[in-house]
Parts: structure tokens; C-alpha cells; sequence
């Protein structure tokens, strides 16, 4: 019984120390699957500065000088100021013109770079580098100079194609995949900063997706500029900017400096756009670009008004245009165009810009709420952009007959007088007569002689057709949330009123 009592023990210690080994086992296992962070390798600087010269090396012999001379109009500047010749000693258009005191006609010179992407002597720069330009040179790396003529170029991207005849295959520059730069990657920029040849400086991509905006001005609708702190100066325009891989990423375009001089915020064209408009010029000569008629708007501030998360709200719509004989109106809001999201306008022009001219897309919209999609046909940009045209004034001189406080506006109603001066279809509306300054009005952009329409809340749309109509609509006005009104703005581009979201908030 004893030794029955016994081996029962035994069994159960043997069984217990078993359970002890594999659960340690099982314990250790999971904690070696644990997944930890990959560790931080930072290069070491003899290894980076390796890199940067065997960069600049390969570079350098497709990285050209470009010099020209041309004649510009001089006003004259009065006696004593002395004359000199005028100078571009940037491309980025700071023209130093110092006149004689006679005034007239000048010799001017430029500087700036380029780079070889065809071995047939085809050269990559931006326009204002060579524009207007009687006499081009492009210098090579051997210090020989050749003349150059101007293949094609393009107003919106500031891209222009250079060709050389030399006789010989050259060198070129591999042109990269601009879009998988990442914010903090290394770069460099080599160009000809004050005509300093084949000067090479090192940075990181600062920021992507740089645009124009009222405050920066940076550029046309067509770009959106790789921002760098590699040091670019005059001199630099048309020059690669070149990744780690020795390939251009992107055309040294702008800068922004109060000195007109490197200050951080170097901005390059990225090398995917440049590279559509190199096929379309060397093949065309010229860009051609798809457009539907429309003007948009796509702020934050006016989506909360319109209830929606994302979009691009329709402004106008040019009457005869594609966007029109499909149907599209003021205020719609435009998701997709083919299935490709339109976040914002910049995401829809480079949509439209880039489809085949004749080909019909299906753009997806937003109507007081309801989703639909209607069909599009692509048009030339250059056959529905609105002609410019001298704008007529007139202000309004009705009477004020309403007044909102909380807005800081007077408006009074639409005359007979009014639709027949002014080219309006009906007196359906208010005019604004008057804008307080400092006002909720004044910030939102709204003018004398405009003319409100709509408001807007939501999905809910407040017809404004009189005065009655107003005051209904302004006691929907409220703390918090954003609105916006649909007006009627004088356009002097086409000598008449066109259609416009304005969004507010009353604080």
C-alpha cells in the first residue's frame, strides 16, 4: 500500500515538473516572437560624404551652364543715377535694371543651369531662364559652348526643352520617380549660382505639395513644388535636384528670400511633371491640356458649409462648355472623376489637365445632398478658359432698405434699372451696398455691388429671391457653425457677373 502510495506521488511530481519544463518553453517562445522596432541606422559621415561625391561626379558631366542675352526696354530714371549695363544674374526673375538716364532699349544677360536627358543634345531648364531671350549658350562641363534653340516651353509649369548640336553622343541625367520622395530625404542641388559652374550643395526634402496661396505666391495652378534646404541660389534655375540615387527628382525652380538670396525654402518642380511636359513638347512643340468649363472653390471652411467632408464645390460654369452640357451647375460638388478621388482642386486639375482631349470621363457629384454621376467630355483648357475682357463698374445706387448686424452688411433689392445696366437675368437677389470693416462680411471677402443669391447650411439651401427672403435667411444665422452664401460677383474677365461661394461664420 505504501509503495502504491508512493508511485502515485512519484507519477504526480513527474507530471507537474513536465508541466513546468514545456510551459517555460512555450513562455520563452512567445517572448522571442515579440516584435520590436527595427533600430535607427544612421550612416556614418565618411560613408555619406562618399556618397555625395560619387553623386556630384556622375552628375556633373549632364549639369550645363546656360547664358543669355537679350534686349529689354529701359524706362529712363533721371539725371545723376548713372547707367549700367541690366544684369539677370537670376533666373528666378530678379532682373537688377539700373537704366541710363536716356532710357530705352538694353542689353541684358542671364544666367542659368540645365541638364542633358537625351544623348541627342535634348536639355531640360525652366522658361523664365530663356525667355525672350535673342542669344542662348549652353556651356558643357569641358568649358565649350554651343548654341542652343528653344524646342518648346510651358507658361504654367515653367519647363522649357533646350536642344544643342554637337556632333557626339553626351552624357545625361537619369530623370527619377518623384513621387515616392519622402519628407527628410537627402538631396542635392548643383547649378550655377552666381555663374559659379557646377556648384554642388547638400539638404533634405523639407516639405511636398508646396502650392501657391495668396500669401506665398509661389506659382501657377500646374505646380506643386518639392520644398529642399539644400542652399539654392541665382543662378540655380533648371538645375536637377538629385536624390540619393543619383537621380533628378525635381527642376530647381523658385525660392522665397526677402534678400532674393538663399534663406531655406528652395522649391523644385518634381521630375513626374516635368517629364509630361518634356514628351508633349518634344513631340507637340507645345502642352495641351484638358479642361470642362468651370471655376471651383475647396477651402475647408466652405466644405463644413456645404455638410461635407471632402470636394471640390463648382463656383461658375461657362455657359456652352463641357461641364454645362452635361448639366453640372453652381454648387455641385465634384467627389470622382473616373473613380479618382478630387480632395481638392489642385487634385482636380491635374485629373481634368491630364485627360485625352475628346475622351469622356464619369464625374461623380453631390447635389443638395443626393449623389449622381454624369458624363463629361474633355475639352481643350485652351477652348474653355474665359476670354480677358476690361470689367465694367457701377455701383449700386438703391437705397440700403436692410441691415444685419451680425454680419456687418447692408443690401438692398435688385431694380429693374439694375438688370438692364448690368446684364442680370431678373431681380431675384439682394445687392450689397455697403461692408463694415472688421466686419464678419469683410473677412469672408464680400464687396460692394455683389449680389447674394443663397445661403447655404448644411444641405438645407435658402432661395434668396427679395429683402423678405433675406431676413428669413439671416434669422437661420447662428454661433458655431460655418454657412456660406451663393453670389453674384461683377468678373472683368467677362465683362459680367458670375457665380460664388462665399463662406462665413458668425463668432
Amino acid at each position: 500500500m505504501n509503495n502504491r502510495r508512493l508511485l502515485y506521488l512519484a507519477l504526480i511530481v513527474a507530471t507537474l515538473s513536465i508541466g513546468v519544463v514545456i510551459g517555460t518553453i512555450v513562455s520563452g517562445g512567445a517572448k522571442a516572437g515579440e516584435q520590436k522596432p527595427a533600430p535607427l541606422i544612421i550612416p556614418d559621415p565618411v560613408s555619406l560624404s562618399n556618397a555625395f561625391a560619387q553623386i556630384a561626379a556622375q552628375l556633373d558631366s549632364a549639369v550645363v551652364n546656360i547664358s543669355t542675352e537679350s534686349t529689354v526696354e529701359v524706362p529712363s530714371r533721371g539725371r545723376g543715377r548713372g547707367g549700367r549695363t541690366p544684369q539677370n544674374n537670376d533666373p528666378f526673375g530678379f532682373f537688377d535694371f539700373f537704366g541710363n538716364p536716356d532710357g530705352g532699349p538694353q542689353r541684358a544677360t542671364g544666367v542659368g543651369t540645365g541638364f542633358i536627358v537625351d544623348k541627342a543634345g535634348y536639355i531640360l531648364t525652366n522658361k523664365h531662364v530663356v525667355d525672350k531671350a535673342n542669344k542662348i549658350m549652353v556651356r558643357l562641363d569641358d568649358k565649350t559652348d554651343y548654341a542652343a534653340k528653344v524646342i518648346g516651353s510651358d507658361e504654367e509649369t515653367d519647363v522649357a526643352v533646350l536642344k544643342i548640336d554637337v556632333g557626339r553622343d553626351l552624357p545625361t541625367a537619369k530623370l527619377g520617380n518623384s513621387d515616392p520622395v519622402k519628407v527628410g530625404d537627402w538631396v542635392l542641388a548643383i547649378g550655377s549660382p552666381f555663374s559659379f559652374d557646377h556648384t554642388v550643395t547638400a539638404g533634405i526634402v523639407s516639405a511636398k505639395g508646396r502650392e501657391s496661396s495668396d500669401r506665398t505666391r509661389l506659382g501657377s495652378s500646374f505646380q506643386s513644388f518639392i520644398q529642399t534646404d539644400a542652399a539654392i541660389n541665382p543662378g540655380n534655375s533648371g538645375g536637377p535636384l538629385v536624390n540619393m540615387a543619383g537621380e533628378v527628382i525635381g527642376i530647381n525652380t523658385a525660392i522665397i528670400s526677402e534678400t532674393q538670396q538663399f534663406s531655406g525654402l528652395g522649391f523644385a518642380l518634381p521630375s513626374n511633371t516635368a517629364i509630361k511636359i518634356y514628351n508633349q513638347l518634344i513631340q507637340h512643340g507645345k502642352v495641351t491640356r484638358g479642361g470642362i468649363g468651370i471655376s471651383y472653390r475647396d477651402e475647408p471652411a466652405l466644405m463644413r458649409a456645404f455638410g461635407v467632408k471632402e470636394g471640390v464645390v463648382v463656383q461658375d460654369v461657362t455657359p456652352g462648355k463641357p461641364a454645362a452640357k452635361a448639366g453640372v451647375r453652381p454648387g455641385d460638388i465634384i467627389l470622382q472623376i473616373d473613380g479618382k478621388r478630387t480632395p481638392s482642386g489642385s487634385a482636380l486639375l491635374e485629373i481634368v489637365a491630364n485627360e485625352p482631349i475628346g475622351k469622356t470621363v464619369q464625374v461623380k457629384i453631390n447635389r443638395d445632398g443626393r449623389e449622381m454621376t454624369v458624363p463629361i467630355t474633355i475639352d481643350d483648357r485652351a477652348n474653355v478658359m474665359p476670354e480677358e475682357t476690361a470689367g465694367r463698374g457701377g455701383s449700386p445706387d438703391t437705397p440700403d432698405q436692410g441691415s444685419e448686424a451680425s454680419l456687418g452688411l447692408r443690401v438692398s433689392p435688385i431694380t429693374q434699372d439694375q438688370v438692364r445696366r448690368f446684364g442680370l437675368q431678373s431681380t431675384d437677389g439682394v445687392m450689397v451696398t455697403a461692408v463694415e470693416r472688421g466686419s464678419v462680411a469683410d473677412e469672408a471677402g464680400l464687396d460692394q455691388g455683389w449680389i447674394i443669391r443663397q445661403l447655404i447650411a448644411g444641405t438645407q439651401r435658402v432661395e434668396i429671391r427679395n429683402m423678405e427672403d433675406f431676413r428669413r435667411a439671416e434669422k437661420m444665422l447662428r454661433s458655431g457653425p460655418d454657412f456660406a452664401f451663393m453670389v453674384l460677383r461683377p468678373d472683368p474677365r467677362t465683362n459680367s457677373y458670375t457665380t460664388a461661394f462665399v463662406p462665413f461664420r458668425i463668432p
